[in-house]
């Protein structure tokens, strides 16, 4: 009992203040995950998937709805017993004894005794920031919870083949033959909004900025300065064309072009280096020679033959020896597997009959597109993702 004591002592002096690096918060969270499962039953597993994730989703999205979390903010996010939450609320105190209850039973919030609760990290963002919260709302309810419940059910029904059709897979099963992801959240200012949100919490929470992977003087060395220097293809609101520019400030006005569908890009402001240029991946790349055609977490939506089809519409507008393809994406290693990529790869077979590739699914991806090669993968060490380096030949 004593080791226990011990054990449980040290554990509880870590924190995210704990750790010199993302790679080894990383790295300690994978191992602190592997060791619960060595010591969690067969039932307490089960139960977790069963009963517990769902129940937890609900019961804060119950509290984000009743505006919990920011009123609790308001008070400076101090100790509170739940009579004090009903009144700033309004809402019943066995209800939210029931709910806070059950979220501090998963040490998401802390309990202090006699119905009281202290705050942590994660409730004092779900009261500052949106984004975070947005992860809770409807792209959980309206969008990943049913097609992850409908996945089985559509793999069985395909004799358990690995999906690659983007106009028949478990999308279209739940939602409707000819209905597709961006289709479903464009159909909703409030699905839009709320994906965009968790994108953008994805790539700030998970992924280092693609400046700390790639050595971008590659870029700027040798460029002709009369062109582009980045082409951001499918790239939002142009959050990694800015890193760039603050790591490059004096470069050309215009230099770096943002490349989004009409409905994404219209009316947006940007910087006065950035020129915002509305483009459909699909049909030919009208920004020709560019030194360098970035994509970051793009192709993971596509299965192969469509993301061939992207690939190729650059390698058309590069010139050969000078312009290069760098795609920032989950890279799996099958020597170092985390949740932090494989969660990703079932969400995309389940929304996109896509997938998150290997090394060598890169090779064979980049590889089929003609006059295009992969010289180099790029990644930090115990981090997620990489950036892929292709070459035109």
């Amino acid at each position: 009992m004593a080791s226990v004591d011990q054990a449980i002592s040290r554990l509880n002096e870590i924190n995210t203040e704990s750790f010199d690096s993302e790679s080894e918060r990383l790295r300690l969270s994978n191992a602190i995950l592997s060791t619960l499962r060595k010591v969690q039953s067969p039932w307490d597993i089960a139960s977790t998937h069963g009963f517990v994730n769902p129940t937890i989703a609900a019961s804060v999205k119950t509290l984000i709805d009743a505006r919990v979390f920011t009123k609790w903010v308001e008070q400076g996010s101090k100790p509170l017993r739940v009579d004090e939450f009903a009144e700033l609320t309004g809402v019943d105190a066995v209800l939210l004894s029931r709910l806070l209850r059950h979220i501090a039973a998963q040490h998401l919030i802390t309990f202090v005794g006699e119905d009281t609760y202290a705050s942590t990290p994660w409730a004092l963002s779900l009261g500052t920031d949106p984004a975070i919260a947005s992860i809770y709302g409807t792209f959980y309810h309206e969008l990943i919870a049913p097609l992850a419940l409908s996945l089985p059910s559509y793999l069985g029904g395909t004799g358990f083949k690995n999906p690659n059709d983007e106009k028949d897979g478990n999308f279209q099963r739940v939602h409707g033959k000819g209905s597709s992801l961006y289709g479903f959240v464009g159909a909703s200012p409030l699905r839009s909004k709320e994906f965009a949100d968790v994108m953008k919490c994805h790539a700030r929470g998970s992924i280092l900025p693609w400046t700390e992977v790639y050595d971008t003087y590659q870029i700027v060395m040798g460029a002709k300065m009369d062109r582009p220097l980045v082409v951001d293809v499918g790239g939002s609101k142009g959050h990694d064309l800015e890193k760039f520019h603050q790591k490059y400030p004096d470069i050309p006005k215009g230099s770096l072009v943002l490349q989004d569908i009409p409905e994404v890009v219209e009316g947006l402001t940007v910087d006065p280096a950035i020129s915002v240029c509305p483009h459909d991946f699909f049909t030919p790349q009208p920004v020709k020679g560019a030194r360098a055609y970035y994509l970051h977490i793009v192709l993971h939506n596509w299965p192969d033959h469509k993301a061939a089809e992207i690939l190729k519409n650059i390698a058309d507008a590069m010139e050969p020896g000078y312009s290069k393809i760098l795609i920032y994406e989950d890279v799996i290693s099958m020597r170092e597997l985390s949740i932090q990529v494989t969660f990703p790869d079932m969400t995309m077979m389940a929304l996109c009959s896509s997938a998150e590739r290997f090394e060598n699914d890169w090779h064979r991806l980049v590889g089929g597109v003609k006059g295009l090669k992969i010289v180099k993968f790029w990644h930090r060490p115990h981090t997620i993702g990489g950036i892929v380096e292709v070459d035109r030949i």
